[in-house]
């Protein structure tokens, strides 16, 4: 009905949200900011693509469209779109298999799978599926980065040594380097092994001027100065100049069925990936962001990349972060970078044939190493362990059987440790403490009193079917457990819903305790679970001292009727 007025434009065009108030005195530092962002594409989008198993220029082509189409639909003012290294590996998991060692085929149904992730984001971002972002807890992507960073970096481990190698799977890849170390061309070596340091050495300086650029910079200078492409290190050689046509990936329906499963797992890391980076730089800024504009957003993206000779793209919050260290405060910044990128296309390829792929290479082990966050796996070891070893688990899981495998791996291990915090949530007795209100758990302060012939025991979860019967377990065991026990006192303060098992089992509890003269009593019951409990029978059952607002309140009804 308002379509046409600016708040129904801000909801069908986050772009328009995020400029609102755009002050002339930015412009300055996100044309700046756009300028430092292609600086870092292009030697890091190059070395993506080929961790991809695309040609280098396909790597810039996914720093144009992508760019434009989530500064158009994300709902993060500063949020920079690009090729991932997660992405890109995922990417080659998927394909490699289906292409048969044919580049053309190859192209395509990586365009195929950038289509299949757009699609699958922007159809989650138009149901509004942005939670599932959360699906894949910290643990569980910092052992998936961990093994991405060590699956990646053994695959351009070759291209520093100068190596071709026969072996696929990442542990047998290993063997095979080790085995043929003494192969190793030295003048590629050299270049990967400087570049790397001058990388590492940038970023120790935090200097605002990447340093990835620097090293290409250099490497390509002394491949064409001392003619080592004759000494055979290897080059990118030919790079076409301008823009490809926006046309749709030649493929069959059977592609399509055998990429969705693969573009499904590239789409959540991606969407989590994004919701995360996005919300860390909206708190960062002051602003909010939408998760599922972002997913929109991405999925915009994605599709763009796919008709335009690109690859699938995340966030990147490694530019991202750059950006913001010079001001920028809105999306202005990446349509600068995706416009540069065009000139860069336009009419600057012909240097870059002579970059050594070693170089490339260089820079892609530089960012993944960033990955592996080890101190915050110290953290999980200091704050709960079982997290750790989740981590290591989809570490070794992506490793060992590959990144899509991996991700198979995680979510089921999402799924499985949400399943154990639910099956078997924290519960305990609790007592008074002398000189303070309120009621304690009595292992954790021992000095907590209890009452005589009164267990009070609080459960501290849902309750619902896959934890009704510990609950019921937990209570009998407490009951006996107990001497001279005649009242169970249920604190339901932090139970928020309970299913119909759950309602069952409590019916099964009160009968039971009744029949041995022990009396149910809830207390603290939220209103919603209160309705829930009274349509099912129970508070019926228990009678008109069967719920009270306390456990203080309960225990001095039990206390008076005792005394009555």
């Amino acid at each position: 009905m308002h379509d046409a007025e600016p708040g129904g434009l801000r909801w069908r065009l986050p772009v328009v949200r995020s400029l609102d108030g755009y002050r002339r005195s930015w412009l300055g530092k996100d044309l700046v900011a756009g300028v430092l962002i292609v600086a870092i594409a292009i030697p890091l989008s190059m070395g993506m693509a080929e961790v991809a198993g695309m040609p280098p220029v396909a790597g810039l082509y996914s720093c144009v469209l992508p760019l434009l189409a989530y500064a158009l639909f994300g709902s993060s003012r500063q949020l920079v779109i690009a090729l991932d290294a997660s992405t890109a590996a995922m990417l080659a998991a998927a394909v490699t298999p289906l292409a048969g060692g044919d580049p053309e085929r190859y192209a395509a149904l990586a365009g195929l799978a950038a289509l299949l992730v757009g699609g699958i984001l922007l159809l989650a971002g138009v149901l509004r599926l942005g939670f599932l972002g959360n699906l894949l807890s910290e643990p569980i992507l910092l052992g998936y980065q961990a093994g991405l960073a060590i699956v990646v970096t053994v695959s351009q481990m070759p291209r520093i040594l100068g190596l071709a190698l026969e072996e696929n799977a990442t542990w047998r890849q290993i063997g095979e380097i080790a085995t043929r170390l003494p192969e190793t061309n030295g003048w590629t070596l050299a270049i990967g092994l400087v570049c790397l340091g001058v990388v590492l050495v940038f970023r120790e300086w935090r200097a605002t001027f990447p340093g990835a650029l620097i090293a290409i910079v250099l490497a390509t200078l002394a491949v064409e100065a001392f003619d080592l492409a004759a000494e055979g290190v290897t080059v990118l050689g030919h790079i076409p100049s301008g823009f490809p046509d926006l046309l749709l990936p030649s493929v069959s329906v059977h592609d399509l069925a055998v990429l969705l499963p693969g573009a499904a797992g590239i789409a959540l890391v991606a969407a989590a990936d994004t919701i995360v980076s996005s919300r860390a730089f909206a708190q960062r800024g002051g602003y909010r962001v939408d998760s599922n504009a972002d997913l929109v957003g991405l999925g915009a993206a994605n599709l763009s990349s796919g008709v335009s000779g690109g690859i699938s793209v995340s966030a990147s919050a490694a530019r991202t972060a750059v950006a913001e260290s010079v001001g920028s405060r809105s999306q202005v910044a990446s349509v600068t970078a995706a416009l540069l990128m065009v000139a860069v296309l336009v009419f600057l390829t012909r240097p870059l044939r002579n970059v050594p792929t070693a170089a490339l290479a260089a820079v892609v082990i530089a960012a993944v190493v960033r990955l592996v966050e080890i101190s915050t796996l110290r953290n999980l070891w200091r704050i709960r362990r079982t997290e750790l070893i989740v981590a290591a688990a989809t570490m070794l899981g992506a490793v060992s059987f590959g990144l899509l495998q991996g991700i198979v791996i995680a979510v089921g291990l999402a799924l499985l440790d949400f399943v154990r915090r639910a099956a078997l949530p924290h519960d305990a007795v609790i007592g008074r403490l002398r000189g303070r209100r309120g009621f304690f758990d009595v292992e954790r302060f021992p000095s907590a009193r209890t009452h005589p012939g009164i267990v009070v025991y609080r459960f501290d979860a849902p309750l619902f079917y896959a934890n009704a019967e510990r609950f019921l377990e937990r209570a009998r065991a407490l009951v006996e457990a107990t001497p001279d026990v005649h009242w169970l006192v249920v604190d339901l303060s932090v139970v928020s819903d309970v299913d119909a098992t759950a309602a069952r089992m409590l019916t099964e509890l009160h009968d039971e305790l009744e029949a041995r003269g022990i009396g149910l009593v809830l207390v603290d019951v939220l209103a919603r679970v209160e309705d829930l409990l009274r349509r099912a029978g129970l508070l019926e059952r228990l009678g008109p001292g069967g719920v009270f607002d306390t456990a203080e309140e309960a225990i001095a009804a039990i206390g008076e009727h005792a005394g009555g």
